[in-house]
């Protein structure tokens, strides 16, 4: 019966939202009143129809899909009725599959974060791995591979926030070569990075003056990586920072100053690409629910209204409708 009970007898999945979205829609989502419910549509007159019928209409063309190896038109009967197989699996799921398949979507990005960071550090992975087995010299014996336990750390650390800040989180919908490189841009800025420290640190042992670098994170470096004009997460970096409420705020920037300068770009910009995909993921859930609402009104207008409809109904549930 939709949202109140699963086919398979399952509970509410609202439940099984993650934790942090939880907080997030509890405590860091904006409150006002809820969205209106759309209109219904305005009736044309019996003139204005009866004109437009009068006139006279463009032969169309026929309706291609891009599945069809034909585009000119050829075999075009043929392919009048198809319907993607996409969309008929969409209609045949409750709102409770619909709020399901988004929960499950955005812990699959989350997964995809360690296995693709994972996938870029494999060399550093593979020499604490070697280590473990069989230590090359008596210091790495003594120190348990500690120097290549921490190379592999940061390495998935850093990552792992790159792939956040440039987006990877997001709910977007994407094809595998764009999910591809934004993985590759993630590792060409980490090799900058990387670069830019050693730099550093040869001119510090030379007695030189260290020279200075803009973030790795900035919108030009970005740009640069990406080499294309997509908007990313840091080009309204503002308008995402202002939607995190004061106390919060706080709290970040206070964790922010207390880390290296180098690392507070790197961290914030990973902040706001996560909360970005958490923004997206609420809306998501609300226009889920919005959905799940308007079905709910149309099945009882036509006198088709389920139990579960009914005791929703009765705890509030479509008070300002």
């Amino acid at each position: 019966m939709g949202w109140l009970w699963g086919s398979n007898g399952s509970s509410n999945p609202e439940n099984n939202l993650d934790p942090s979205l939880q907080d997030f829609l509890t405590k860091e989502a904006p409150t006002g009143p809820k969205p209106a419910l759309p209109s219904k549509p305005v009736e044309k007159p019996k003139e204005e129809e009866q004109s437009a019928q009068t006139q006279p209409k463009a032969p169309e063309k026929p309706y291609i899909p891009p599945q069809s190896q034909f585009q000119d038109g050829r075999y075009a009967h043929l392919w009048k009725d198809y319907v993607p197989q996409n969309q008929l699996e969409d209609r045949a799921k409750t709102e409770q599959d619909k709020l399901k398949d988004i929960v499950d979507a955005f812990n699959d990005r989350k997964a995809d974060i360690g296995r693709i960071a994972l996938e870029n550090c494999a060399i550093e992975y593979m020499e604490q791995f070697e280590c473990f087995q069989k230590p090359k010299t008596y210091w790495q014996t003594m120190t348990l591979c500690n120097a290549e336990s921490k190379k592999f750390n940061r390495c998935y650390d850093m990552q792992s926030k790159f792939l956040k800040a440039l987006g990877y989180l997001t709910m977007d919908v994407r094809s595998p070569e764009e999910s591809e490189r934004i993985q590759m841009h993630a590792d060409k800025l980490y090799q900058q990075m990387l670069e830019q420290e050693a730099a550093i640190a040869k001119a510090k042992e030379e007695g030189r003056e260290p020279p200075k670098f803009e973030s790795v994170l900035s919108k030009r470096n970005v740009a640069l990586a990406m080499s294309a004009g997509k908007s990313q997460p840091g080009d309204d970096e503002q308008d995402l920072w202002k939607l995190i409420k004061p106390e919060s705020r706080k709290r970040y920037e206070k964790l922010l100053g207390e880390m290296p300068p180098a690392d507070q770009e790197v961290e914030k910009s990973a902040l706001l690409g996560e909360m970005q995909a958490q923004l997206g993921q609420a809306k998501q859930v609300q226009d889920a629910f919005i959905e799940e609402r308007i079905n709910r009104m149309k099945r009882r207008e036509a006198g088709q209204a389920t139990i579960g409809d009914n005791i929703k109904r009765l705890w509030g549930w479509d008070r300002n409708t």
